[in-house]
Order: structure tokens, then C-alpha cells, then sequence
């Protein structure tokens, strides 16, 4: 089905809001971070058409399936291994910095491993369901998220207290050179289409324009506004003080007829489940990656191995990495992102071509 497709790009726009994405921009707002957003519109939409375009040359197939026939074992539990560790961290660094918003936001009294536990308790059990499933639930996720969080961002369009001469003074630095890591950053907003390493699966016949064209016009305004809303509400110098920009901007909201009137309680609500899907996506991406190094059914055994493996880095990650830290590496990780992204992509394409040729 088309929709799945771009349900996977939204997801990660969505996530993007409300995780590192924003403190970065904003962090290089003077140093090329609106030129770096403006380029990062164009390469992401053409790793996007160019990606998903070569997995259409493999009709329901997720990438295990694809190289099932490979008489290259090594290389390939090798070229498996490299992609679901990227997977998995892209889901570990999402998931430890939203224990640590749970843990200063809502209830800052429970040991940050507990809520771990209760996230990690959820998340394998979503992980190890057929890719359909998961899909279903993203669905599901999606749609009854999406009109609350829509209402937010309108709330805070018209709010009186959004500073558009904070937005233009921003803006008069669109012709600075651009940021690598702004750019990194920013791309990473269209990387949902990745997932179609493994939900290929469910992608029935060739992708319309019309996906693109959605794709194209909900990145822009997701950028812009995780970039520049934060911006007019707390002052084109204020803004940087924030850890999370988007959350203090959200408790600046008020719902005047809502029965909740702090916004940022619906918030940090409605981004509860995002989270929750977003990292089961990725690990599930690198679950079933990690079962594709093996022949035939896992173990239980291995199964459990698996699990094990997830559970003791993110028990690792939330102990040993504070937010400050998490923020310095997920900067480096984007653009490390970025560059295995271009290369996976080349690969798809050459790979595609001399299928058809």
C-alpha cells in the first residue's frame, strides 16, 4: 500500500519535532542553519525518490529476502550486521533521549532505568510481531496523533506571543554558508524511507508522484517549523538556552477550552506513542536484519540473545550517557548517518539496474 510508505517518512518527522533535530538547527541558526535546511530539502527528497524507486525493482522483498539467493554468506551477514547496528542506534538515541525528557518532565522521582524497563517491556513486545502488524499499529498511532498534534502547531501559529521579527532576523542569515552539520541534521527528517529496507514487504505496486509531492511539501513545513517556531516564542537568542526547544515551547501553549490547559501535558502524551512506535520501527528494522544473518527460523535461544543484546545498550546508553553527551555524539551520528545513507542509496540504485538490465 502507498499510504504505509509515507506513514514511515511522517513517522520520523514527527520525531524529529521533539528530539535533537531542533537544538541543532537552532544551536547553528547564525552559521548556516537556514541555508543548511534549504539544501537539505533537495537531498532528501532525491535519496528519498531515488531509493524507494530501486526498492520498487523488488516487489514486496524486504532486504533479507532479496539476498536470500546470495552465495556470498560472509558478506553478507557482515554487510547485515553494519546496517541493523545503525538501525538499532537510530532507535537507542530517540529512546534515551525521551527517558530523559520522561524523567525531568513527568515524573522526575522514578530511577530513569525503570522507565527504561517499562518502554523496553513495550517495545519488545511490538518488535518480534509480523511487519504487517507493526504497520497496522503505526497506522493506528498516526491517526489519532496526528489531528492533536496538527491542532498544537496551529495553536502556536496564531499564539500572540510568536515573534516573527525573531523568525526574519533568522531568516537574514539564509545566505551564510551552510552548516554540515545543520545540513546532517535537517536530512534526517526524510530518512523514514529507509525503512523500506525491511517494510518493502508491504509496498504493493510502484510509488505515485502524489507520495513525493506530499513528501516534499510536509518536509519543508516540518523543517521550518521544528526550526522556527521555537525561534518566535522564546527570541532568536533565547531559543538556544533550551535543551528541548520544543517542549518549552509547548508549555508555553495554553488551551484555553481544552480540559487540559498546559499544552505541553498532550504533548509529551501524544509524543508518548510516537516514541514508543518510532524506536519499535527501527529495532524492528534491525531485528529482522539481525534474523536475516541466520538460515531459517531462530531459536528460541537466539531470539532471546537478540533481546539481550538490545537490553544491555540501552542499559548502558541511559547510564553512562547524560543528555549533554547524547547531544555532542548524535550531532557526529547524523552526519555519519548521512554518509552511510548516500552510500546504501548508491548501492540500491547500481543494484536495481543491473537487475533490469
Amino acid at each position: 500500500m502507498n499510504r504505509y510508505f509515507l506513514y514511515l517518512v511522517l513517522l520520523n518527522m514527527f520525531v524529529n519535532v521533539i528530539i535533537f533535530v531542533p537544538k541543532i538547527l537552532i544551536e547553528y541558526r547564525y552559521e548556516g542553519a537556514v541555508m543548511g535546511v534549504v539544501i537539505a530539502v533537495p537531498i532528501g527528497m532525491a535519496l528519498t525518490y531515488l531509493y524507494s524507486t530501486a526498492m520498487n525493482q523488488f516487489p514486496e522483498q524486504g532486504l533479507p529476502e532479496i539476498v536470500e539467493q546470495g552465495k556470498h554468506r560472509k558478506l553478507t551477514i557482515l554487510f547485515f550486521g553494519t546496517i541493523q547496528f545503525m538501525w538499532f542506534t537510530a532507535g537507542l538515541i530517540t529512546l534515551i533521549g525521551f527517558i530523559d525528557i520522561l524523567s525531568r518532565f513527568v515524573n522526575p522521582e522514578m530511577p530513569k532505568l525503570g522507565l527504561l524497563g517499562i518502554y523496553l517491556a513495550g517495545i519488545f513486545l511490538i518488535i518480534q510481531l509480523p511487519t504487517q502488524r507493526i504497520m497496522y499499529f503505526l497506522e493506528i498511532v498516526l491517526l489519532i496523533n496526528i489531528p492533536l498534534i496538527s491542532l498544537i502547531i496551529f495553536k502556536a501559529f496564531i499564539n500572540e506571543y510568536l515573534s516573527w521579527d525573531s523568525i526574519l532576523e533568522v531568516g537574514t542569515h539564509i545566505f551564510t554558508r551552510p552548516s554540515l552539520k545543520a545540513v546532517a541534521a535537517a536530512t534526517y527528517c526524510f530518512s523514514g524511507y529507509m525503512n523500506l529496507i525491511i517494510f518493502n514487504r508491504l509496498i504493493r505496486g510502484k510509488l505515485k508522484i502524489w507520495n513525493f509531492t506530499a513528501i516534499l511539501f510536509l518536509g519543508l513545513f516540518n523543517l521550518f517549523t521544528t526550526f522556527l517556531i521555537p525561534i518566535g516564542f522564546h527570541g532568536s537568542d533565547g531559543a538556544q538556552e533550551y535543551l528541548y526547544p520544543w517542549i518549552s515551547t509547548s508549555d508555553s501553549l495554553r488551551l484555553v477550552y481544552s480540559p487540559i490547559e498546559r499544552a505541553i501535558f498532550l504533548f509529551l502524551m501524544f509524543y508518548m506513542s510516537i516514541t514508543l512506535v518510532s524506536v519499535s520501527v527501527h529495532w524492528h528494522v534491525a531485528y529482522e536484519l539481525i534474523k536475516g544473518m541466520f538460515k531459517g527460523k531462530i531459536s528460541k535461544k537466539k531470539n532471546g540473545l537478540i533481546l539481550g543484546y538490545f537490553t544491555v545498550l540501552a542499559v548502558l546508553g541511559v547510564i553512562y550517557f547524560n543528555s549533554l553527551l547524547l547531544n555532542r555524539l548524535t550531532v557526529y551520528w547524523m552526519i555519519f548517518r548521512l554518509g552511510v545513507e548516500i552510500v546504501i542509496v548508491a548501492g540500491f540504485v547500481l543494484w536495481a539496474r543491473r537487475r533490469t538490465t
